[in-house]
């Protein structure tokens, strides 16, 4: 703005000759939809570690295994009943995420643990809350792939159709290892069940799934332990015994009679010993049914070996006591009007078993985690983009936190998964290498038969520049729509695309080569477009693609001296 110099003096005035830059946005923020332990519902909350996760929503389902002891006492014999394991997997899959090179992401919440899991709505839901967020480029939803088929299809397409509309994210998929007769079974059950046929240029799909060293949580403070050492049987879990450690070396228990009206015909049998008789009641000449005589008779009978406890009143009395290990088990028969109950003695303070506990608790550690690829992928997708750009195809990479794959790919089975020529539909797979480990061994989106969009790291490249470009040029909203207004969006977005080409993300020798820009009356725009106040910029460029297929020709060379 030129001054109005009136008065005298000396006046300062800025000129501004460096041009407008554009900014290049984050390319791997991924969204993840899924159930956690606490927090909101359907609110999208950003976080950078898993110790933010953690705070905010919480641990993994403990899944409530049932543990049965047998045989003598003490035992080293026992089962462990595994229960139907839950599909609430996104903490699992959080720590895939992180341990594979994911920073920044977005977590929407879409209900607790003790929510009803096959509700296709929850996931549609949380898709709705991730579409308000700007800065996520990825939408992952690891927990899908336990869905039914229909509601599978819903939310994937839900998925796509959300990407083709907002143009700045992309989806990854998870195609389900179901154990079918062939690889290629299961792939074209994904390309005919799982997705449609629209806008998959905005998608991948990933297989198998992933066998993890992640143990299954459980909280052994709540595992179902039954002890059934010697025919006596008890379940841990309230006090003393509410937690797997204290699982003792013996079995210990208690007799609790309640005694109504007591006559000299009443007995009590344990093991088939008669414990009392009605000779017992009699004290003196005269029969008499009290506590008193009662818990006199219980503290001196032989079976009872160990220490005995025993409160009265004028009509009930409570006895517990400890049987020892040459006694057996407390079995009663119970005649006239006496309850007899068997379980743990509360009062009794027996040795804990840390060899069983030690044993069983190692057998509960070997329950490793399934998680399927998406979530790993993103932390790939991430890593890649850190330290090579959002060009390079996240493939050729190393999957981490995996031991096993759930099923081996081999060549031709993923040739094809790799190409469908009906469908279109590629699948990128997973693979084990001798000596050089699991990777990444594909880089196609779900248009595996399209030349514009065949590979991920293409369409990742245009969203990244479409984006960044379309956020730094808002500034030339209601500017004049005139030569001056289109010399600086030029300037502007050639410094951008000429950074990107000497970066590696497009090819050419030169700048021409890699990039065009025009805008323009008479090149881009004509007076009618100007009159409606449209400002048309036509942007090219040559994207680097991946060596997907490496041709080696040898033939042989003729001696020539």
């Amino acid at each position: 703005m030129a001054i109005n110099a009136t008065t005298p003096g000396v006046y300062i005035e800025e000129v501004s000759r460096i041009p407008a830059s554009v900014v290049p946005v984050a390319t791997a923020i991924p969204g993840f939809i899924g159930y956690t332990e606490k927090g909101p519902t359907n609110v999208p909350t950003r976080i950078s570690s898993m110790l933010e996760y953690e705070a905010t929503f919480g641990g993994p389902f403990d899944e409530p295994y049932t543990i049965l002891l047998t045989g003598a006492s003490p035992t080293t014999n026992y089962t462990i009943t595994d229960p139907t394991f839950a599909k609430f997997a996104l903490h699992y899959n959080m720590q895939m995420y992180f341990a594979n090179g994911g920073g920044p992401c977005w977590i929407i919440s879409i209900g607790s643990y003790s929510s009803t899991f096959a509700t296709v709505g929850n996931f549609t839901a949380g898709l709705a809350a991730a579409e308000q967020v700007d800065e996520i480029t990825l939408i992952v939803a690891p927990e899908v792939v336990s869905l039914a088929d229909a509601s599978r299809k819903t939310f994937n397409d839900a998925a796509l159709l959300q990407c083709s509309l907002l143009k700045d994210r992309f989806v990854l998929m998870d195609v389900e290892d179901a154990g079918a007769a062939s690889v290629k079974t299961d792939g074209d059950n994904f390309r005919s069940l799982h997705v449609g046929a629209n806008n998959l240029k905005y998608g991948a799909a990933y297989f198998p799934a992933l066998n993890t060293p992640i143990v299954r949580s459980y909280d052994e403070t709540k595992l179902v332990v039954t002890d059934s050492r010697t025919g006596f049987s008890y379940t841990y879990g309230t006090s003393p015994n509410n937690t797997l450690s204290t699982i003792r070396t013996g079995v210990v228990a208690y007799v609790e009679a309640t005694v109504g009206t007591l006559t000299t015909s009443d007995n009590i049998t344990i093991n088939g010993v008669v414990l009392i008789a009605g000779a017992h009641f009699a004290i003196g000449a005269t029969p008499t049914a009290s506590a008193a005589n009662l818990r006199d008779a219980i503290n001196a009978h032989p079976v009872l070996s160990q220490s005995v406890r025993a409160t009265s009143s004028a009509a009930t009395i409570t006895v517990l006591s400890v049987i020892s290990g040459t006694a057996g088990n407390i079995t009663a028969t119970v005649t006239a009007n006496f309850t007899i109950t068997d379980g743990p003695d509360p009062g009794v303070n027996n040795t804990a078993d840390s060899g069983l506990y030690a044993k069983i608790k190692a057998d509960l550690d070997k329950k490793l985690i399934q998680v399927y690829p998406s979530a790993a992928m993103a932390g790939v997708y991430a890593s890649v983009d850190r330290d090579r750009g959002v060009w390079k195809a996240p493939a050729n990479v190393g999957v981490n936190l995996v031991d096993t794959l759930s099923t081996n790919v081999s060549a031709d089975e993923q040739g094809l998964l790799n190409v469908d020529p009906t469908s279109g539909k590629s699948i990128n797979a997973i693979r084990s290498f001798a000596g050089r480990g699991i990777l990444v061994w594909g880089a196609r989106t779900l248009a595996g038969n399209d030349n514009e969009w065949r590979y991920i790291n293409v369409r990742r490249l245009f969203i990244f520049v479409e984006e960044s470009i379309k956020k730094a040029t808002e500034f030339v909203v209601f500017e004049p729509n005139d030569s001056n207004t289109w010399a600086r969006l030029k300037t502007m977005i050639g410094s951008f695309l000429t950074d990107l080409w000497r970066s590696g993300g497009l090819v050419g020798a030169k700048t021409e080569h890699a990039f065009f820009i025009k805008v323009g009356l008479g090149e881009t725009m004509t007076a009618q477009d100007i009159l409606e106040g449209k400002c048309i910029i036509q942007i090219g460029m040559a994207a680097s693609r991946p060596a997907e297929f490496i041709i080696l020709q040898f033939e042989h060379k003729l001696q020539e001296s």
